[in-house]
């Protein structure tokens, strides 16, 4: 029987990545397979698309990608795989022209970034711009030491800075940059970032 579905690794949705334990945003860029890590914390802001957020159980494996089992927020939550499976979220994010211009995956299974995520969907709702469909401009505005036992992780700040129409985050995957420009490694943003008129198309 078919399924009907695509098994094209081309069509997966490029993603971004937050590094708790350094504190930094990475956009990650593939290119003939291989995956390249380009650092987008300084200035970092993008569209997120917090009404369609998943929230449920994933795996994330070293070298291969992430297995889910997730529902839309407010749906009841899928069973739990097995417990190689951990609590987090998904949902489609758009960077600004100067950070790559496209739409892209950003998830987490880290404690401090759910619990960043989780002030910031509270903030939104709040918002009557999300009550007109508008999908929140989310900034980078720091980062806070949060400690557990031995190890050491770095909660992002976010803060929305502005809001822009539905219409603004394209349907589709989105594509990534074939090449990935050099970036240097600054510390994280410490300074809200506003957004210009055309950063978001």
């Amino acid at each position: 029987m078919s399924l009907g579905l695509s098994t094209s690794l081309s069509e997966m949705k490029p993603i971004v990545k937050y590094d708790a334990r350094a504190g930094r945003f990475f956009r990650i860029d593939r290119a003939d397979g291989v995956s390249n890590p380009v650092e987008i914390t300084n200035g970092f802001k993008a569209v997120f698309d917090l009404a369609t957020i998943e929230v449920g159980y994933v795996h994330f494996m070293e070298g291969g990608a992430p297995e889910w089992a997730m529902a839309r927020l407010g749906q009841p939550l899928p069973p739990r795989p097995s417990k190689e499976f951990r609590q987090g979220f998904r949902m489609s994010i758009k960077l600004p022209a100067v950070l790559g211009g496209d739409v892209r995956e950003f998830a987490s299974a880290a404690g401090c970034v759910i619990a960043a995520v989780d002030s910031l969907h509270s903030a939104y709702l709040a918002a009557p711009e999300s009550k007109a469909g508008k999908l929140p401009i989310v900034a980078m505005t720091g980062a806070s030491i949060v400690k557990s036992g031995q190890s050491t992780n770095y909660a992002p700040t976010l803060a929305i800075i502005g809001w822009v129409d539905r219409a603004t985050m394209p349907a589709g995957n989105g594509a990534a940059p074939a090449v990935a420009p050099p970036v240097a490694r600054p510390a994280p943003a410490q300074t809200v970032v506003q957004p210009g008129p055309n950063d978001f198309g």
